[in-house]
C-alpha cells in the first residue's frame, strides 16, 4: 500500500475535505490525472468531473477510511511532494447532489448546446459538463 499523504478540498465556502489519503485522482484539464505520494510538484487546472480518492485511517485523519468521492467544478489542482490542494468553486458529496435537478440542467445545457450549431458554446458545455459530473458522482464507482 502507497504511503499516505494530505489531501484539501476547498471550495469558497469551506473546507469539503482535508484528510490523509493514498492515491488521488482528478479530471486535469487535459485528462485524468492519478497522484500518489512523491509526485512530481505541479500545478494544473482542472475541469468539471469527479474527484476520487482513498482516505485512510490515521490519528490526524479528519475522515474515516474509505473511498472519498466530490464532483468539482472547474479549479486548480497543486501537487507536492505530500500535499494535494484542490481549489474549486464547488465540491459535491454524491449524497450533497440533487439529481433530478442535475439531470434537468443536464437537458437544458443539451437543448442549449444544440441551440448554438458551431457558435462559441463554451457556457454550454461547461454547463453541459458540470452536470453530467453531478450525475456522475452519485453513480457507484467501479
Amino acid at each position: 500500500m502507497p504511503a499516505p499523504f494530505r489531501l484539501s478540498i476547498i471550495n469558497p465556502s469551506a473546507i469539503r475535505f482535508d484528510g490523509d489519503v493514498d492515491i488521488v485522482v482528478a479530471p486535469g484539464a487535459a485528462g485524468d490525472l492519478g497522484v500518489y505520494v512523491n509526485h512530481a510538484p505541479m500545478l494544473t487546472t482542472l475541469r468539471p468531473g469527479v474527484v476520487s480518492a482513498n482516505a485512510v485511517a490515521g490519528a490526524e485523519a479528519k475522515a474515516e477510511a474509505g473511498r472519498v468521492r466530490f464532483a468539482v467544478d472547474s479549479g486548480f489542482m497543486q501537487i507536492l511532494a505530500d500535499k494535494v490542494i484542490i481549489l474549486t468553486d464547488a465540491a459535491l458529496r454524491p449524497e450533497d447532489v440533487n439529481v433530478e435537478e442535475a439531470r434537468a440542467d443536464l437537458r437544458r445545457a443539451e437543448e442549449a448546446l444544440a441551440q448554438k450549431r458551431g457558435a462559441d458554446d463554451r457556457a454550454e458545455r461547461h454547463a453541459l459538463a458540470w452536470a453530467q459530473a453531478r450525475l456522475d458522482v452519485t453513480q457507484r464507482p467501479v
